[in-house]
């Protein structure tokens, strides 16, 4: 973000000519001050937002030394220290950064790079590879007799779409059979994210609006689970519609209890997200009965433990859809596998990624023969004097909506 002083004659259309090259672009300055309205006033600033169709002014890439060297920057500033860091990357999230460093309150450098509510640009490169581009959120000291230490949170920059409604200027915001690629680039174009769509957008929504009070994540995140996908972001901070692996070849091959870089296996049942029925009804409307479709789950024939949900604004088809996708991602969130690792790299010598497959045999987690699994989630934690990788596992198939036919201790 930058900012403009308006000069005496200035309109949105002027400036956006001067700063983007284009005044039909003016609306981005406006979604971008809410506030503001014409005239200008000559003296006050505005927001330049980035021009989300522009390609990212990205912080360069800092060069490595070693495979596995982290460079932090803070403001396209190297910030070297840390006392440690944690990356976690996910298919169906946006990316979180973590570190710790001392604070000390007496340096004015110190003090203007941990602001707080300042929201930092912040890049991190590993090995001299872009692997996050964000914004600093939460930092937080911790002050005792002997030492300061900061804790600072920092999330990929769509994670401002998970705080933040659309500007006020940008309302009334809605479409009329558009697909979800369409709706995404328009809702998240008005505060400056750009999209990158790798999946299949799927079939036209009728209508759909983004409501005054509405998250746009929220609002996007509710549209994609309708459509079997799910929303992350890139390592160079686009909102990020990922193809979701569901076969192939495994990067890694996990054997519990042979030599091996894995630490520990632990499973994460939650009973309390397992259903034996899966029902969606959309709304009844006046003199018809609501449409409604059921997927039973096989795997729990003699339990009755009904999941029934309201699936709006769906019709015929697409209720189906939507319970279909319910009923998978029920899988994805009762059956999840943690796996610690003692490297960050898999057998290729790439880092580990999400939306990829392993497979996984640990008789004493309840995988009692070889089961592939995606990676749903990688985080990558380092200090000075350790690294580890934990990699959060989830049976193929779950997100985009497929019913498992086998699990894990199934003989």
């Amino acid at each position: 973000m930058s900012s403009y002083v308006i000069k005496p004659g200035d309109t949105f259309e002027r400036i956006a000519r001067q700063v983007y090259g284009d005044d039909l672009k003016a609306y981005i300055l406006r979604d971008g001050n809410p506030g503001a309205r014409d005239p200008l006033v000559p003296g006050e600033s505005v927001i330049v937002p980035p021009d989300p169709a522009a390609t990212l002014d990205v912080v360069g890439v800092v060069s490595a030394s070693s495979p596995n060297e982290v460079a932090l920057q803070v403001n396209g500033t190297r910030f070297r220290g840390w006392d440690s860091v944690t990356i976690t990357r996910a298919i169906d999230t946006v990316t979180v950064v973590e570190f710790t460093a001392p604070f000390d309150p007496s340096d004015a450098l110190s003090r203007a790079t941990f602001k707080p509510f300042a929201f930092q640009d912040v890049a991190v490169d590993i090995g001299g590879e872009r692997l996050f581009t964000g914004t600093m959120v939460t930092p937080v000291p911790s002050v005792t007799d002997t030492a300061i230490t900061l804790s600072v949170s920092c999330y990929g920059k769509p994670g401002v779409l998970g705080d933040c409604t659309a500007p006020a200027s940008a309302y009334p915001i809605e479409w009329d059979q558009a697909t979800l690629k369409t709706i995404a680039e328009a809702a998240a174009k008005t505060l400056g994210i750009g999209v990158q769509f790798d999946g299949d957008p799927g079939a036209a929504f009728p209508r759909v609006a983004l409501n005054p009070g509405e998250k746009v994540l929220d609002f996007l995140s509710s549209l994609a689970a309708q459509r079997n996908l799910v929303i992350g972001d890139t390592p160079d901070g686009k909102l990020l519609f990922p193809k979701l692996v569901e076969s192939g070849p495994a990067v890694a091959d996990f054997l519990v209890g042979v030599a091996g870089p894995t630490i520990a296996v632990t499973p994460q049942f939650s009973s309390q997200e397992y259903f034996s029925h899966v029902t969606g009804i959309a709304p009844l409307i006046i003199g018809l009965a609501g449409t409604q479709f059921t997927v039973t789950n096989a795997k729990l024939a003699d339990v009755l433990r009904p999941a029934t949900f309201d699936s709006r604004d769906m019709i015929d088809n697409d209720v189906a859809a939507s319970v279909n996708s319910k009923a998978g991602r029920m899988f994805a969130s009762a059956i999840v596998y943690e796996v610690q690792l003692v490297t960050w790299r898999d057998p290729s010598g790439k880092l580990w990624e999400p939306n990829t497959l392993v497979t996984l045999t640990a008789p004493g987690a309840f995988v009692f023969s070889k089961s592939t699994f995606l990676i749903r989630s990688v985080t990558l934690t380092k200090t000075d004097n350790s690294e580890q990788a934990t990699l959060s596992l989830i049976l193929p198939g779950t997100l985009s909506g497929a019913v498992p036919s086998r699990l894990p201790w199934d003989e």
